[in-house]
């Protein structure tokens, strides 16, 4: 029980004799009959600070039960209202002195089967745990805990296939090393239709394993989810099987199919686009640069440097123009899939770039740059980044605009070219 303090009694001795006191502004005022003025408020200076990570920093806080209780410092503990507005509880597991016993208590306090933002909450937390141990050093008994402490809980969870659900599955095979037992138990439970980065991953996780037979499986399963093999090749993880034959074949096999050679009724439909499109651009004053044409020995010539396959009305356009520069944009021509020219090396960046997030974009050809370093008109010669069968996708960042064919391409260009400038 706390003390109540007690007002001091009053001295009998006789005061020391004390200044006389002047009235304060606001007593003159009262005095007169006014209200008196407030005194102006003084001007805190702002402090400048870094740009945050998160969204917000969690304040340390204590044990205590009651919003009245202190901590070791006088402080006032906070709720657990407040502690929720201050920051997310992803962000307070991780910032944990403890974060995997953080983790534990938090699955431990759940009640019951754990909701769909409870799941959420234990999966973000363990898979960003579990990132940089995949890109430092794999393997550990930090995710081996991590692992089983999850796995134990993974029938309970509410979206078991969904999006955190696979995350965490994919940052678990990066992360896990050489260790079978927990990549079975991990493979045991990715879901049916599982993302193609996801089924990367788990082969991955088996070849660094040296498990050879089931790395064999698992490359199959991605590649027909949409992996280039080009990805399996690059991959220091399959490193220890580039000469291996069978993967080989079986890399092969997945390779950019053969485009019969046919360019002949592709021309006419080519031509009469681009000169419609070139005329509408002098027209308007902008820049058009059209590169002489290129032999048909030359164009299979370069795709068979590149290993590629070009369309047939790609390869109509080169015996065209090899090349070309209308507008703002730059079509390759057949010294960009032969050599390492400029506009090669960017259209290469933009798909290393890319098919981190989008696998199946690895397998995607280039042919020609729309003006932004992340605009690029592709050829999809699986039609798995269209997801509409083989051909023309425009990506504009993160959009995918499909076109029919090279001529119908065109035509769009012209339709915007008109729009931009037939207004001004």
């Amino acid at each position: 029980m706390a003390r109540v303090k007690r007002r001091p009694t009053k001295a009998k001795a006789k005061p020391a004799k004390q200044r006389p006191r002047t009235k304060s502004p606001s007593a003159k005022a009262k005095a007169k009959g006014k209200s008196p003025a407030k005194p102006p408020k003084r001007p805190v200076p702002r402090r400048r600070s870094a740009p945050r990570v998160v969204e917000a920093v969690p304040v340390p806080i204590t044990d205590a039960g009651s919003s009245g209780a202190s901590d070791h410092s006088g402080r006032r503990a906070s709720t657990a209202r407040e502690r929720s507005m201050r920051s997310s509880p992803v962000v307070e597991i991780l910032d944990d002195p403890h974060p995997i016993g953080a983790l534990r208590r938090f699955l431990d306090s759940i009640k019951g089967s754990p909701t769909v933002q409870q799941g959420q909450i234990a999966l973000g937390a363990a898979q960003l745990m579990l990132l940089p141990i995949a890109r430092e050093s794999r393997g550990g008994t930090e995710v081996k805990e991590l692992v089983d402490m999850i796995l134990e809980r993974w029938t309970d969870l509410p979206e078991p296939s969904g999006f955190h659900a696979q995350e965490f599955l994919r940052n678990a095979l990066a992360a896990v090393g050489v260790d079978r037992d927990r990549i079975a138990k991990l493979q045991a439970v990715v879901p049916y239709g599982a993302s193609a980065e996801l089924l990367f991953n788990l082969a991955c996780a088996h070849a660094v394993a040296r498990d050879k037979v089931a790395m064999l499986e698992a490359v199959e399963t991605a590649l027909e989810a949409g992996v280039a093999a080009a990805q399996f090749r690059r991959d220091a993880d399959f490193a220890p099987y580039r000469a291996d034959p069978d993967l080989a074949l079986m890399l092969s096999r997945a390779d950019v199919p053969v485009i019969p050679v046919e360019i002949e009724p592709a021309i006419r439909a080519v031509r009469s686009a681009l000169d419609s499109l070139v005329g509408t651009l002098r027209e308007y004053g902008e820049r058009v640069e059209l590169r002489p044409p290129a032999r048909l020995d030359a164009i299979l010539d370069a795709e068979r440097a590149a290993k590629i396959s070009l369309p047939n009305d790609f390869r109509a356009l080169l015996t065209i123009t090899n090349g070309m520069r209308i507008w703002d944009h730059e079509f390759f021509g057949v010294g960009d899939y032969r050599e390492p020219t400029p506009l090669a090396v960017r259209a290469q960046a933009y798909l290393e770039m890319a098919s981190a997030s989008t696998a199946a974009i690895e397998d995607a050809v280039p042919v020609a740059n729309f003006g932004q370093p992340n605009d690029w008109l592709l050829y999809d010669p699986r039609g798995n980044v269209r997801g509409d069968g083989p051909g023309y996708v425009l990506m504009q960042n993160a959009d995918e605009n499909p076109f029919e064919d090279l001529a119908s391409t065109l035509t769009w260009l012209e339709q915007i070219a008109h729009e931009t400038f037939g207004t001004n």
